[in-house]
């Protein structure tokens, strides 16, 4: 018997039952609740004859032995009749967390892309745009100095190009829309736990709407607040809330057939409904308070003050989940909610809130590039194909040529490159 094999199996078995009572939803209303907004759909058969543009990104980075960082981003952006590259790399130290380090690079990874849909825009693209992630996710970050040597600025040119990709795809009434696999989110179950509580007779309106903000801003002081109430319903509500399961485990315990969840118009966290805040009132201070160091230079701080006002003007988003057949895992859909003709901006919209759209002709482009359970989009499967960086690549190309080019990288100890005939 292979080791630890017999530990493991009482370890499992101890917890099985509480791990099956998890993965299926404990309250029957949400149950229920989730029926009312579910729509049942099938994928339509067409030809995938629309005129799109696949947009995605792809990175690799080196933690070298006296304490740099060498990484590369690449991004690519694939049409019909045209293909956009960007490439961007660079050496930096920093003493962030490697965690942290990595959440830059991924931010960099979103940066590229809105760079080569300005471009692509910009040189008459009007079709589609596809971007591999929710759309909503890339407004939530908050933009703060990093601890970068070269590049301690980045969130501020990130959000300014971010701005410039949303106004100019507005300004073209270009559909742009973000196409995430098995998303974390949970909006659509805290949506349905809110319309659950808020029937809960017996308890303040205000109150009940209180908690339910609270939930997600200061979990303990929820739960503390719910007990207080003596309300075993709400106590149950306000516990199932805070765990903040994601939609998709939702989806999948739920849906009896392919269909997609009722579109939700979303805007901004309570943390990031404090920040516009300070944006809207005291620009310079919130610029100064996330940029100590840079913002001592008057000429960013100009710069960033414009941009921070920019961030103002970010759209609501409409989103929502499809499961294209029973066997498969759900896509979240998110598009900027102007293109159904919402003019809400993010800030306006507080809890998600259900929209009455025609949903018809993004339906058609996602059943059009709908493939199976191995490509859930044909489109983003192609660009993700040819942009994706791998090791041999980065190792045998990539590092070689920085050497050439800068000089050798003192690489961490064990470290092997491995060379290709």
């Amino acid at each position: 018997m292979p080791e630890f094999l017999s530990e493991y199996i009482r370890e499992l078995q101890s917890k099985a039952e509480r791990i099956r009572v998890d993965f299926a939803p404990k309250l029957e209303e949400l149950k229920e609740t989730f029926e009312k907004y579910w729509v049942n759909f099938t994928p339509i058969n067409c030809k995938p004859d629309f005129n799109v543009l696949a947009v995605d990104s792809s990175a690799a980075k080196l933690v070298t032995s006296n304490g740099g960082i060498f990484y590369i981003v690449r991004g690519l952006g694939l049409s019909k009749n045209d293909k956009y590259r960007r490439v961007f790399a660079d050496f930096e130290y920093s003493p962030e967390s490697t965690y942290f380090i990595s959440n830059i690079i991924s931010r960099m990874m979103e940066w590229i892309e809105h760079l080569i849909i300005i471009e692509a825009v910009e040189n008459g693209f009007d079709g589609f745009i596809l971007i591999d992630g929710s759309i909503y996710g890339r407004m939530a970050h908050i933009p703060m100095e990093i601890r970068f040597s070269n590049r301690s600025g980045f969130l501020l040119n990130y959000f300014e190009t971010l701005a410039n990709m949303l106004s100019i795809c507005r300004k073209h009434k270009i559909p742009l829309i973000g196409i995430s696999k098995e998303s974390r989110t949970s909006f659509f179950r805290e949506f349905l736990i809110k319309e659950i509580l808020i029937n809960v007779e017996g308890i303040d309106e205000y109150f009940k709407r209180r908690l339910l903000f609270l939930a997600l801003d200061n979990r303990r002081k929820a739960v503390e607040e719910a007990e207080k109430t003596g309300n075993s319903k709400i106590i149950e509500l306000i516990n199932e809330l805070v765990k903040r399961k994601p939609d998709f485990q939702l989806i999948l315990s739920c849906a009896k057939a392919s269909g997609y969840t009722s579109p939700l118009l979303l805007g901004a966290s309570q943390r990031w409904r404090r920040e516009y805040k300070r944006i809207a009132e005291r620009t310079e201070e919130f610029i100064i308070s996330r940029f100590p160091i840079l913002s001592r230079n008057e000429d960013f701080l100009k710069k960033a003050v414009k941009v921070a006002k920019n961030i103002l003007e970010f759209p609501a988003i409409v989103s929502f989940h499809l499961l294209p057949a029973v066997q498969d895992t759900p896509m979240r859909i998110d598009v900027p909610a102007w293109y159904f003709g919402i003019e809400k901006r993010l800030w306006e919209v507080g809890w998600p809130e259900p929209v009455d759209i025609d949903l018809d002709e993004i339906l058609r482009l996602i059943s059009a590039g709908y493939c199976g359970l191995d490509n859930y989009n044909i489109w983003l499967t192609a660009v993700d194909s040819e942009v994706k960086l791998s090791r041999e690549v980065f190792e045998n190309l990539y590092l070689p040529k920085f050497e050439d080019i800068v000089g050798r990288l003192s690489t961490p100890r064990g470290y092997r490159r491995v060379r290709y005939p």
